[in-house]
């Protein structure tokens, strides 16, 4: 019988054809039998089922018929497909860190967050030591050689490209810059803004992401050895404006979305430099969505930009410093951090939120409400000097978008968002790694 149609028999007297139309509507057909000279109701069983079944028939034929509803308006526009990209800031897996996993075991750097990092299509970093068993450290304050098994807490982890564009990836020379790359890789996990030439350092790596292409460039404002990287020896793409807009310009052409970082600023520096906004603004210029910036081991402000001279009008988000992720520096804003969570699409970043982390132990854990709450009013006003809006840890875009609370589920403790689990593609990089 079709939905919203019923037939009953009251006693032997009648047949009722009851059906609600699509506007809310009801409509009755009723049939009553004729009364016999005595005024009863003689039942003639073959007569009341061939009308039962001729009243059904009916049914079922204006049913078929009916409109199921008002005039459709035309189809909406499919809503466009994203992914959702996890950065984070500067991780050390030597010295203090080093002694924890070795104490342990190779969970314990990401063990609190690695299922939001996990969840995330994509996750990036910048990882602030080689991983190297023949290298030999560099003679100067602050060096550091991380041992390669240290690899696999980021695989568990779930990162899928770092930036190696820092001033402690040459830690231990050529050979060392040489071995990362064969650690990294045979974990399947991806980098940029280093290379073994350095025209294969400024390069940019490419992902493809439910069907969306994405450029990763990586730029440090510190040159190794004191001058800029020359020839055909293992290298770290260095900042300069010219650098930056030709190879930014170039991963436009070549992606979708481009997402830039550099190794910039003063340490321990709230606000960022004149020298990181203008090589930002380079960046958002040549046609970067994505600024991500490390080194200042403090979190800084966002910045949001868009103007007539940004490839098709785009808006690009700048993270001037994400500060510390897993580090063995205590105390203050150094033990403060966040996770940045943007939805993606082709058209660009869709919506952008800071998760906030405290670091314990020397590794992250998710705020707790309190520790949150102080975060993100400091992140807030940094970014309000910046003319960029923060609430509840969401960067407002000109588009107005917020699209990100369809992606992430509001659990845990914290009160913070965290991602609803997303699997990607069979185009994203990488072998299958933990909950991705």
């Amino acid at each position: 019988m079709p939905q919203g149609l019923s037939v009953t028999a009251e006693g032997a007297t009648r047949y009722k054809l009851r059906s609600a139309t699509p506007w809310g509507a009801e409509w009755r057909l009723q049939i009553e039998s004729l009364p016999q000279g005595d005024g009863c109701v003689h039942k003639r069983p073959r007569r009341a089922w061939n009308t039962f079944l001729a009243l059904t028939l009916f049914a079922l034929i204006l049913a078929g018929c009916q409109r199921q509803g008002p005039p459709a308006d035309p189809a909406a526009p499919p809503a466009p497909e994203t992914f959702t990209l996890a950065a984070v800031g500067d991780i050390l897996l030597d010295r203090g860190v080093g002694r924890k996993i070795g104490q342990h075991g190779t969970d314990y750097p990401f063990q609190h967050v690695a299922d939001v990092l996990s969840a995330a299509d994509v996750t990036f970093g910048n990882l602030e030591c080689p991983l190297s068993e023949n290298g030999a450290k560099a003679a100067k304050p602050y060096s550091f050689k991380a041992k390669p098994a240290t690899a696999q807490c980021l695989v568990r982890a779930g990162f899928d490209v770092l930036s190696l564009a820092n001033n402690h990836t040459m830690d231990c020379g050529p050979r060392g810059l040489l071995e990362t790359f064969d650690h990294l890789g045979l974990a399947g996990i991806r980098w940029c803004g280093a290379g073994r030439t350095r025209a294969e350092a400024e390069a940019a790596t490419l992902l493809t992401v439910k069907g969306i292409s994405v450029a990763f460039v990586g730029f440090s404002d510190f040159p190794t050895g004191g001058s800029a990287p020359s020839g055909d020896t293992p290298a770290v793409a260095f900042t300069s404006e010219d650098t930056v807009r030709e190879r930014v310009a170039a991963a436009r052409r070549l992606a979708d979305v481009v997402v830039a970082s550099f190794h910039w600023g003063v340490e321990y520096a709230s606000r960022p430099t004149q020298r990181q906004t203008t090589l930002a603004r380079v960046a958002a210029a040549a046609g970067a969505d994505l600024v991500l910036g490390h080194h200042p081991h403090v979190l800084q402000g966002f910045e949001v930009t868009g103007d007539d001279s940004s490839p098709a009008g785009r808006t690009s988000l700048i993270a001037y410093s994400l500060g510390n992720f897993v580090f063995d520096q205590r105390g203050g804003q150094k033990v403060q951090g966040a996770i940045l969570v943007c939805n993606v699409s082709k058209a660009g970043i869709v919506s952008a939120e800071a998760m906030p982390v405290r670091i314990e132990g020397f590794r992250p854990r998710l705020a707790s409400p309190a520790e949150a709450s102080e975060i993100l009013a400091r992140l807030a006003a940094l970014s309000a000097e910046r003319n960029t809006t923060m609430k509840e840890g969401h960067v407002l875009l000109p588009h107005g978008s917020d699209s990100s609370r369809e992606h992430i589920g509001r659990t845990g403790q914290t009160g913070i968002g965290r991602f609803s689990h997303r699997h990607a593609d069979s185009s994203r990089v990488g072998a299958d790694r933990r909950s991705k």
